[in-house]
């Protein structure tokens, strides 16, 4: 024999036989990894007591918990099964807050083992919206809007004493829910509602945002101010509080016609 051969037999008697796979500990341990995880995900998903039955509403007063609950089922029933670990809060809250321009914020939460809780804020009216054509003229629609200038009830009828917020829209249609107004202008009338109100019992009947730089308020007294929203409307209303505590007196209000803020330091009366 050559050293050749002697060579390559020696190594033949070398290699061991492989074990099988099936009699590896690794092999058992992945078996038994695979086994705990699909039934860890299927009690996850399937076992019934982590199926969503009751869905806890609070905070709402004049929608129906019964319509939001609708829509929180019909968002569960859509997945593979009711298991409260497939709820997606998230999405739960972007369609009730579209379904439902009323709801100002809402907050979704699973609450184990078998409930989902809805939180509820709907929105507070501050004034009725119309919108106006650039001469000023109101369109026939008119609106419920809140402190951030969101509309979110349509309306048949103008209610009594509510204040009047117009905005000239060139004949854009508006929809409720959506933000018609700058939330700093809303914060603006706001401000010069409260300042009147309580300094001199004065209320306002009427705000025109004419464009996005001029404001003007028309009193309950008929008389009107207007003011430049690019200037600093706080300076505005220290003017305008100025003037009628010093310079303008509650009898002579009666013959006003108007307040004009809109120049810098100065102010303009007739």
């Amino acid at each position: 024999m050559s050293y050749r051969k002697k060579h390559i037999k020696n190594k033949i008697h070398k290699i061991k036989p492989k074990k099988p796979v099936l009699k590896t500990p690794i092999f058992w341990i992945f078996i038994l990894f695979l086994i705990a995880v699909f039934t860890a995900l299927y009690f996850v998903l399937f076992y019934s007591g982590f199926q969503v039955e009751n869905i806890i509403i609070s905070g709402n007063e004049k929608i129906q918990s019964k319509d939001i609950e609708k829509i929180v089922f019909d968002n569960i029933n859509k997945k593979i099964t009711k298991s409260i670990f497939l709820t997606n809060p998230p999405e739960l809250q972007q369609l009730i807050l579209k379904s439902f321009p009323l709801i100002e914020t809402v907050i979704a939460e699973r609450q184990l083992p078998q409930a989902v809780t809805i939180k509820i804020r709907e929105r507070k009216p501050f004034a009725v919206f119309c919108p106006s054509t650039a001469s000023g003229q109101a369109s026939d629609q008119r609106f419920l809007i809140d402190k951030n200038g969101v509309i979110f009830g349509e309306l048949q009828n103008l209610p009594q004493d509510m204040l009047i917020i117009k905005q000239a829209l060139n004949n854009k249609e508006v929809f409720t829910g959506e933000n018609v107004i700058e939330k700093n202008i809303m914060d603006m009338i706001s401000k010069v509602e409260t300042s009147l109100r309580d300094n001199f019992q004065v209320d306002i009947a009427e705000a025109l945002v004419s464009d996005p730089a001029r404001l003007d308020i028309k009193t309950s007294e008929n008389w009107q101010i207007y003011f430049n929203l690019n200037s600093n409307t706080d300076l505005q209303i220290i003017k305008l509080n100025s003037l009628l505590r010093d310079e303008i007196s509650a009898t002579s209000r009666a013959s006003l016609q108007y307040i004009d803020l809109r120049f810098g330091d100065r102010a303009y009366y007739k």
